[in-house]
């Protein structure tokens, strides 16, 4: 007795129906791949504060795009900088601790070679 799976065509729709659901699922993995959150926010900025760590600051923002430090007299000292798109967060620490933060957003980061132009 043959099965309903046996129709002609059948196997075709199957197939079509099958890729419909793998054409899906990769659409579907690429726009939340696309959708991730940035961390480079105002509210974020706002949260970091004289004092803080490196590691407290990373918890933030997430970790540096760039790094530079230095010791003077004993003092350790250097800065950080988070790039997202147009947006670059500079901070400057002391003895690991932050001194100082500065956020800029759009054609200014070309200004100050944080699009990766001067600064590579």
């Amino acid at each position: 007795m043959p099965s309903c799976c046996d129709k002609p065509g059948n196997n075709r729709a199957r197939y079509y129906a099958l890729a419909a659901i793998v054409i899906a699922v990769v659409l579907l993995v690429a726009l939340l791949a696309g959708c991730g959150t940035t961390r480079l926010t105002s509210a974020n900025y706002d949260q970091i504060r004289d004092g803080m760590s490196r590691g407290e600051v990373a918890a933030i923002i997430g970790e540096p795009s760039q790094m530079v430090g230095g010791q003077f007299m004993g003092v350790d000292g250097g800065g950080a900088m988070w790039r997202e798109g147009d947006t670059a967060v500079l901070v400057q620490f002391m003895d690991d601790k932050v001194v100082g933060k500065q956020m800029t957003k759009g054609t200014a980061t070309r200004l100050l070679g944080v699009g990766g132009d001067l600064l590579q």
